[in-house]
């Protein structure tokens, strides 16, 4: 029985616009995804990955989105240096363990590619009473939504 509360943020406003959101180790990655999309304010509609590098792209690890994973040429990675996994079949407990997580420890999240919404999640408590299956929910926030298609002067990216 374990859960894990993460503190997810905006990286081009991350005193503004924060989500604190707990999930049962057990959950799928994608689980974890489609709850920081809903709070944050984003869609669905665009590619999407986890990984391990501040600077994003360079990340040695990543876990895509199961369309783009099941893509990709001979199910392998697409540079030479990096190894890739498939985010549905990937739980929580999975990314704490296979990265070696602990309190305070950060993952990145890149979602649309074009647009590059950025943002990362530090692990912020291991929660040993809380059921492994525990649904992701939004526990504390701070800031409103994101536009997802802001005009230029208005896109907190660029500010």
């Amino acid at each position: 029985m374990t859960a894990y509360r993460f503190r997810v943020k905006l990286a081009a406003d991350p005193r503004g616009l924060w989500r604190d959101i707990v999930i049962g180790g057990d959950r799928p990655l994608t689980a974890f995804q489609a709850t920081i999309n809903e709070a944050v304010g984003l869609n669905q509609e665009h590619l999407w990955f986890f990984g391990t590098d501040e600077d994003y792209w360079e990340s040695p690890v990543k876990y895509q989105r199961p369309e783009e994973y099941e893509d990709l040429p001979s199910g392998g990675p697409m540079a030479r240096d990096e190894t890739v996994y498939n985010a549905a079949e990937t739980t929580i407990a999975d990314v704490i363990t296979r990265l070696d997580l602990d309190v305070r420890d950060r993952i990145c999240y890149l979602f649309d590619y074009g647009s590059e919404w950025r943002f990362y999640a530090i692990l912020k408590d291991v929660m040993d009473e809380e059921p492994s299956d525990r649904p992701p929910a939004v526990t504390n926030e701070k800031g409103d939504p994101v536009v997802q298609y802001p005009p230029p002067d208005e896109d907190p990216r660029y500010q």
